[in-house]
């Protein structure tokens, strides 16, 4: 199957983008994590993936432009703001226990750290990344006073027409403005045409928001303790105690910087502990043993939380290490 790498109102990739191309699920598993972070890459067909990538990238931005013709599933984090503008249609997002389907004039933006499972069927799919702490100012410049870091959320955007056609000219300018020859002035201006066009989506969608009850610094120290302790008995009450604040606090806290509950965190990090250890090869390591291991009393409820995370039941994963 072949899948063309532009759709209709796309601007296709300039001749002087970079290129990749795999049929090699780890092969592009592997690409893709030293581009955008370590992520679980699943393919639910056995045929020649046809993976392309092309891309551009700025000082401060980027864009991508794909294509793969095998259905799959993605579970991952990114460690930059992107703004997927377009994605096969029917492809699902979710994040925590919230879910999100793209439609044609929707598009997707991914918060930075915030985890995220992502199935789609085969198609293409055009993606704009841009440096956080740009993207923060640009935002705080038009936003003066008030208290709080600002902070973004993953959500869906609905584009109409003006929206789509402007970024569709940010993108060209962009394009533009990387072609070979072309000085740094231009290279900053088109990097500073994509920051502003995601500002305002961002803003309309209010898909930023002031975090203010709790400081950075103290979330990073909890759920850095939180990965230190997966096999240990996990309740509210404790990390409220770690974290030295009130429920409460430490429930917008998280919603507002990973977009799920305390307790929602914890349970996606011990799924994605196990699925590090069910493919560890460590032959003690089997199903039954990792759940328990991690506090998952019901097999059958954490069997549909990790195929909901990552496309595959528990067996499958330790199947495809003995393969």
């Amino acid at each position: 199957m072949s899948v063309a790498l532009n759709c209709p109102w796309v601007p296709p990739p300039p001749p002087w983008a970079q290129r990749f191309h795999s049929n090699d699920l780890d092969e592009v598993r592997s690409f893709v994590a030293r581009q955008s972070g370590e992520h679980s890459r699943v393919a639910h067909r056995s045929a020649p993936l046809d993976y392309e990538l092309r891309w551009l990238s700025g000082a401060i931005a980027s864009v991508g432009w794909g294509r793969v013709a095998v259905a799959k599933t993605i579970r991952g984090a990114l460690s930059e703001p992107t703004l997927h503008v377009v994605v096969p249609t029917g492809t699902g997002y979710r994040v925590g226990r919230r879910e999100h389907v793209v439609g044609r004039a929707t598009a997707m933006f991914i918060a930075p750290g915030w985890e995220f499972t992502r199935s789609s069927p085969p198609g293409v799919s055009l993606a704009i990344g841009v440096d956080g702490r740009m993207l923060a100012d640009e935002i705080r410049a038009r936003c003066p006073g008030g208290r709080g870091e600002w902070t973004f959320r993953t959500r869906s955007l609905e584009l109409n027409d003006a929206e789509r056609t402007r970024i569709v000219s940010a993108v060209n300018e962009f394009a533009r403005a990387l072609q070979p020859g072309e000085s740094t002035p231009e290279h900053a201006r088109g990097d500073a045409r994509l920051v502003s066009a995601i500002a305002d989506l961002l803003l309309r969608e209010r898909a930023v928001v002031r975090a203010q009850e709790v400081t950075t610094a103290r979330i990073s120290d909890l759920e850095a303790w939180i990965g230190a302790h997966l096999d240990e008995p996990l309740t509210m009450g404790r990390l409220c105690e770690v974290a030295g604040v009130g429920e409460r606090s430490l429930q917008k806290a998280f919603e507002a910087r990973r977009g799920v509950s305390p307790m929602r965190l914890v349970t996606e990090w011990r799924l994605a502990e196990a699925r590090r250890r069910l493919r560890s090869g460590d032959p003690r390591d089997n199903v039954t043993h990792v759940a328990l291991g991690l506090g998952f009393q019901h097999m059958g409820r954490f069997a549909k939380m990790y195929r909901e995370a990552f496309g595959e039941a528990p067996s499958q994963s330790r199947a495809r290490l003995a393969r």
